[in-house]
């Protein structure tokens, strides 16, 4: 496979012919919940199994005394961990371009909390912890108990 200009269109296409030619099948068109549901657990672990393989490449301990990056073992298993995390985005059918909006949408909403003194705490669901500012959380201050939210998770038993 030769590479092609690198854009994130193009990163997403090299991993779903990949995941084509290797398994059968476009991450993107499986329409089976169950099957759905697995194969994004099996990509979750999968994508954590890496980052604790590029954490491995690190003298991260506090009590031992190396303190070493191995860059070259580390940028693998960040490409490891990209590929796992490419297959969540396209399962999800999160594509390039809505990717690239989101992530400047999120950028911004995250300047604009530390310009406003991020707490951490503030704004966050009391029930989900979520933050109440980011798009799809669905929760919401309670009108009737300042300090409280109400929270469409909670609310349906989630």
């Amino acid at each position: 496979m030769t590479n092609p200009p690198v854009t994130l269109e193009s990163l997403f296409n090299a991993q779903r012919q990949i995941q084509v030619l290797a398994y059968g099948k476009d991450p993107s068109e499986i329409t089976d919940e169950k099957e759905r549901i697995q194969f994004i657990k099996d990509m979750n672990l999968a994508l954590q199994d890496e980052l604790h393989e590029f954490l491995q490449e690190t003298g991260w301990k506090p009590w031992a005394t190396s303190n070493h990056v191995n860059e070259q073992a580390a940028h693998g298993e960040l490409i490891d961990a990209f590929l796992f995390f490419l297959n969540l985005c396209m399962v999800t059918n999160f594509d390039p371009e809505s990717f690239a909006d989101k992530f400047f949408e999120k950028i911004n909403r995250n300047l604009d909390r530390q310009l406003a003194g991020y707490d951490g705490i503030t704004g966050k669901c009391s029930h989900c912890k979520r933050a109440m500012d980011d798009p799809g959380v669905g929760c919401y201050p309670d009108p009737k108990h300042p300090g409280y939210s109400m929270c469409v998770a909670h609310l349906e038993g989630k």
